[in-house]
């Protein structure tokens, strides 16, 4: 009923609605080595030896299944991959920063240094330290903010959190001399906050991170 409704309004108001032609239609473009692009980017913001790691990937058989093991093995890290094998249906199914039973396992199990488990669209990330223990969004920005901090580079000595962030992140904050601005819920709130005033980081509890001094996603 929806869809013949709709069909009915538009042929109702076919003529106002105004339909490109000739060169301004535009075309279609693809760019074959988009994915090695974005990760040769990637692989350029890190200036640390990271050879001695093991770490444990979860990819949520989503977006960074192929681009993730890749990325962290030019890195010189140990990777260990998993549901990488996505098939169109198996997205962020039992896997992923929204189920991280299996992940928190192999890294207590298999003497990894870190896990790191995404979303199935890649922007999202959450952790797995080398006890197994979970590491959140929020706890990950404060982790972050302490070492920009020491070395001076936090921005306004500010991180910016939506009204989601944990209490604890208050605490925390407060005890490291971190001031701690907080949004309405949403990446984009985050991010307008951090903008307006200059800030360069942010996120929210669920693993969206933004590091604005190289990028307006967390993506």
């Amino acid at each position: 009923e929806t869809e013949d409704r709709i069909e009915a309004y538009a042929t109702d108001h076919e003529e106002e609605i105004p339909s490109a032609t000739g060169e301004d239609i535009g075309a279609v473009t693809t760019l074959e080595n988009a994915a090695e692009i974005y990760a040769r980017h990637l692989a350029s913001r890190v200036k640390k030896d990271l050879s001695k790691y093991r770490v444990v990937l979860d990819c949520a058989n989503g977006a960074v299944s192929d681009i993730a093991p890749r990325l962290f093995a030019s890195l010189g890290l140990d990777v260990v991959s998993m549901f990488n094998r996505p098939d169109g249906q198996n997205i962020n199914r039992d896997c992923g920063s929204t189920h991280m039973e299996q992940l928190v396992e192999y890294c207590m199990n298999n003497r990894a240094d870190l896990g790191l488990a995404f979303d199935g669209d890649g922007d999202r990330m959450l952790a797995v330290d080398e006890t197994g223990t979970l590491v959140n969004g929020d706890e990950i920005m404060m982790i972050v903010a302490c070492s920009l901090a020491r070395a001076g580079k936090l921005a306004g000595n500010t991180v910016v959190a939506t009204v989601m962030s944990n209490l604890g992140m208050t605490i925390a904050a407060r005890e490291q001399g971190i001031r701690l601005e907080r949004t309405a819920v949403g990446d984009r709130y985050v991010l307008q906050r951090m903008m307006e005033k200059g800030y360069v980081l942010g996120g929210e509890q669920s693993g969206h991170l933004i590091f604005l001094d190289y990028a307006t996603t967390g993506d």
